[in-house]
């Protein structure tokens, strides 16, 4: 398929594309990306979104990677009509271009490895945080529940992640091995019938708790792990982990500082990362964690800082 370049960078496009209607192939064709937090979509949104796909696309609704919705198939002229019929049904335009996207979630609030109420925070996140303001560049964040942070946290701009750090209450344990089962990187074993933890290789994914059948384990240190400065596409960067174990008000109190200071210093076109690197991985931590515990700053290593990095 041949694609003019052209059509996709007019200032008309551009111009669209803030508002949340994306350029698609096809002469004026756009897709209107919605605003969707965490991917929950009501049964009644969704028979609107059915109508209005419909009335004003194609009878399609995409489902982006980022667990957005999209409607594809409206004419350019459309744009004040769709606005207000989404409107209605309860639902906004998601911006696109040099702002904040709307946050991803897994589903950690229902799953049974999930520590913390995902949903409620991504809630929380766009409810404080995504206001349309006009960035450097674009401005990703994912809240992950657990350890296996399916929503892929790292890779995103500003990523949190559900942590539950066990502890072993030896008059109770049985050496029944369970907890070893239930742990995925062979960091629990049993030595003189008691279970005893690898610090060094635990994740702090609390299912070794999860799993004791005597309660012999709890998870008196919970909280969440924060990441900042990833990206994917064409050109990759990891983020680094700077702080830990953080309660939910100061991991929020940490992405807004995060969103502020990139406002602030990134330059045009630049991601997160990018600026971080060019400032120093240093000063940025100290200037978005000023205030919290020093106990709860993650040490950057120089093994840490040199795998934070971009790769092609």
């Amino acid at each position: 398929m041949s694609v003019d370049p052209s059509e996709f960078y007019t200032p008309k496009v551009i111009d669209a594309q803030l508002t949340g209607m994306i350029k698609t192939v096809g002469e004026n064709k756009y897709s209107a990306r919605l605003k969707v937090p965490a991917g929950i979509l009501t049964a009644g949104l969704l028979e609107s979104l059915a109508r209005l796909s419909r009335a004003y696309g194609r009878g399609e609704v995409y489902l982006t990677a980022r667990l957005g919705v999209e409607i594809p198939g409206i004419s350019g002229d459309r744009f004040p009509e769709i606005s207000r019929a989404l409107a209605d049904a309860g639902v906004s335009l998601a911006g696109c271009g040099p702002r904040m996207r709307t946050t991803v979630a897994c589903k950690g609030t229902v799953c049974p490895h999930g520590n913390l109420d995902t949903f409620q925070l991504a809630w929380e996140i766009e409810r404080r945080f995504n206001d349309g303001a006009v960035l450097p560049h674009k401005f990703k964040v994912a809240v992950a529940g657990c350890a296996s942070t399916c929503s892929k946290p790292q890779l995103n701009d500003v990523g949190l992640v559900g942590v539950a750090e066990p502890a072993v209450r030896a008059e109770a344990c049985t050496g029944c091995s369970v907890c070893v089962e239930a742990c995925h990187l062979d960091a629990v074993r049993i030595v003189d019938g008691k279970a005893v933890i690898d610090r060094a290789g635990c994740v702090a994914c609390g299912d070794c708790a999860k799993a004791c059948p005597l309660a012999a384990m709890d998870t008196p240190r919970t909280g969440l792990h924060l990441f900042a400065g990833g990206r994917w596409g064409r050109e990759r960067q990891v983020g680094i982990r700077i702080a830990e174990f953080l309660a939910g008000e100061e991991a929020l109190d940490a992405v807004g500082r995060i969103k502020a200071w990139y406002r602030d210093n990134g330059a045009r076109k630049e991601r997160l990362g990018q600026t971080v690197l060019r400032a120093g991985v240093g000063r940025f931590q100290a200037a978005v964690l000023g205030g919290l515990p020093r106990e709860k700053w993650t040490r950057i290593t120089p093994e840490a800082e040199a795998g934070f990095r971009v790769m092609r």
